[in-house]
């Protein structure tokens, strides 16, 4: 009976043992990305230590992951494994558009308060850096004129967490009923939202000059305009 005891003891640790070598430790992130292994060391609340099954050991903020679980594995799949620790780190990159909508209150005496609705595309090298192009409609609402700015767009995150601050400019030229130099420039906070998906919010200096022509009873000549105003903007990030 004692030998039996021992036994039944030993094959239920061999048992506990191979269930135990066919699940991983799976790590879900808040920014979508997914880690799997061990995890060899965690400091509660803080940060988390996990060694994947090629060897490498990542480090993940508590305040990044989402959800811990174990998972049953299939196989040895380095090849996915590297693609999830890549796609960890780089969430954000490829194709990426913007839509912001916003109202510019004028600073230089002219009553040239607007409204802009603007949408921007191009390409997020990684989770800091944007390059695209886009365009814009400024309503004026104290004149009956719309001008359709044309520009370059370039963003800049600071850091890479689900709230994140950013600056960004824009720099090109308005056709339209105010033709000129467009620049717009602003710095604002990412709120992440599921996937690549987010919702920024963003104080804006807007700069517009407005080349024109006037004519009256006894001259007429060309002049130019500086038109600068200061805004709030609400975005959509895709």
């Amino acid at each position: 009976m004692r030998k039996l005891l021992l036994l039944l003891t030993l094959l239920l640790s061999i048992s506990t043992y191979v269930a135990a070598q066919n699940y991983t430790e799976v790590v879900y992130l808040k920014n979508g990305g997914v880690i799997k292994g061990v995890i060899i060391e965690q400091v509660p609340n803080v940060s988390l230590k996990i060694k994947t099954s090629d060897g490498s050991l990542i480090i993940c903020q508590m305040n990044d992951v989402e959800k811990i679980t174990k998972e049953e594995r299939y196989t040895r799949d380095y090849r996915k494994d590297a693609n999830n620790r890549k796609a960890a780190r780089n969430t954000l990159k490829g194709y990426k558009g913007f839509i912001d909508f916003g109202y510019i209150a004028d600073l230089s005496d002219y009553d040239a308060n607007k409204v802009e609705i603007s949408t921007s595309h191009g390409y997020q090298f990684n989770n800091y850096f944007y390059l695209g192009g886009g365009v814009a409609a400024d309503f004026y609402t104290d004149a009956d004129l719309i001008a359709v700015p044309i520009f370059v767009d370039f963003r800049a995150n600071f850091i890479n967490k689900k709230v994140t601050p950013f600056a960004d400019i824009k720099t090109g030229y308005s056709v339209g009923d105010v033709e000129g130099l467009y620049v717009s420039t602003g710095i604002g906070v990412r709120f992440s939202l599921k996937g690549k998906k987010a919702l920024n919010l963003k104080l804006e200096y807007n700069y517009q000059q407005y080349d024109y022509y006037y004519s009256g009873y006894y001259i007429s000549y060309d002049d130019t305009a500086d038109l600068e105003g200061l805004g709030f903007k609400v975005g959509f990030e895709f």
